[in-house]
């Protein structure tokens, strides 16, 4: 399955800078407002050392990494949703998103240009009411779409109708969609509109390299956020993270070590992602390759097997399942079998996190 995250911020927060360090695309960076004008996307391999694991063991041409397609727009400004600044232009590439990341500036620096002082919270909440603007004329909209259709005593729209107006009001009032009291179908009926505000947020506090930790004030206040709308959050130094990417390996194992830093931020940012999607890994594993792929929590096996290729869902018939733990214990999937590891598994089974899988389809 594709999975893409779009990153929001103000102006001069670390966007960028961070955008480039995931990517390595080369986007420029400026320490002015709008130094980044247009839209840009790219596929971030999600970390994985479960592949190389695997391929110690099972002899193979390559190693596929799920991905992320990330994309990174303008710096937002207050008045955005109403075409203040750039960032306007560019929401509509946020809407197709599945998730944001929100970079929020923790760190202080005369060299990168802001007009007030560092201020997270209220940074938080100007890019959250841009979104909720932006949303609300969505909304808008899609109440004057379905109220004719309402006024002639049609049940769906008027229950689309009143929902509607319900979103209307939380946004008007600078609420997230997301942290309203919706019903499952409230949330399917919802969903077609691409409420940026409906979406789950990853909040990510760009720190200096003296509070790699978070602890600071602004970074604080990250987190209380966060915690407040039930949603993810991590601290990261962006400049300190591009600076480790652009490194051979030694070297940045002697960095890391200097700094006491035991992982990049950057992975860490993949699979926060991954986690507020409630996502999960399985994988295949033959001659040709080894390959993760994406699904979400929950999926079975069917689904799992169209994820390959939409065919074998409809044709499946049943799945061969180990784990990768038990891959590395054992060494061969024949020894896997022997110990009793191997299950064959049918339409119902619920796949786990790190399944290795091989899939029995018919026409």
């Amino acid at each position: 399955m594709s999975v893409s995250c779009g990153i929001v911020g103000l102006s001069n927060v670390g966007k960028s800078t961070i955008f480039n360090a995931l990517t390595a695309a080369g986007v420029e960076s400026g320490n002015y407002p709008f130094s980044t004008t247009n839209a840009q996307s790219a596929v971030v391999d999600v970390p994985d050392p479960n592949l190389e694991a695997i391929a110690k063991f099972i002899e193979t041409k390559k190693l596929v990494p799920a991905a992320v397609n990330v994309v990174d727009i303008a710096g937002l400004t207050e008045g955005a949703s109403k075409g203040e600044g750039m960032g306007n232009k560019f929401l509509a590439s946020i809407r197709e998103c599945d998730a944001i990341m929100q970079i929020v500036r923790c760190f202080e620096n005369p060299n990168v240009v802001r007009e007030d002082p560092v201020d997270a919270a209220k940074d938080i909440e100007v890019v959250e009411v841009e979104l909720c603007m932006a949303d609300y004329e969505t909304v808008t909209r899609a109440i004057e779409r379905v109220s004719k259709k309402a006024r002639t005593g049609d049940k769906e729209s008027i229950e689309e109708k009143e929902l509607f107006e319900r979103a209307q009001t939380m946004l008007e009032e600078g609420r997230l969609v997301r942290t309203g009291d919706w019903t499952p179908h409230e949330v399917e009926l919802l969903r077609p509109l691409c409420l940026m505000s409906q979406k789950r947020i990853l909040y990510v506090a760009n720190v200096g390299d003296d509070d790699l930790a978070g602890e600071g004030k602004q970074a604080r206040a990250v987190r209380a956020r966060a915690e407040e709308t039930g949603s993810e959050w991590l601290a990261l130094c962006g400049d300190l993270e591009s600076e480790l990417r652009s490194m051979s390996g030694e070297d940045r194992e002697v960095f890391m070590a200097e700094y006491g830093i035991k992982k990049l931020g950057l992975d860490r940012l993949i699979h926060a992602a991954y986690r507020l999607l409630g996502l999960q890994t399985f994988y295949t594993a033959g001659p040709m390759e080894v390959r993760a792929w994406t699904i979400r929590a929950g999926d079975k096996a069917p689904v799992a097997a169209g994820v390959i290729h939409t065919d074998f869902e409809k044709g499946f018939i049943r799945a061969q399942v180990y784990q990768v733990t038990d891959l590395v214990e054992h060494e061969t999937e024949n020894a896997i079998k022997a110990a009793g590891k191997l299950r064959t598994e049918g339409r119902d089974y619920v796949m786990q996190d790190e399944d290795v899988c091989h899939f029995l389809t018919g026409k």
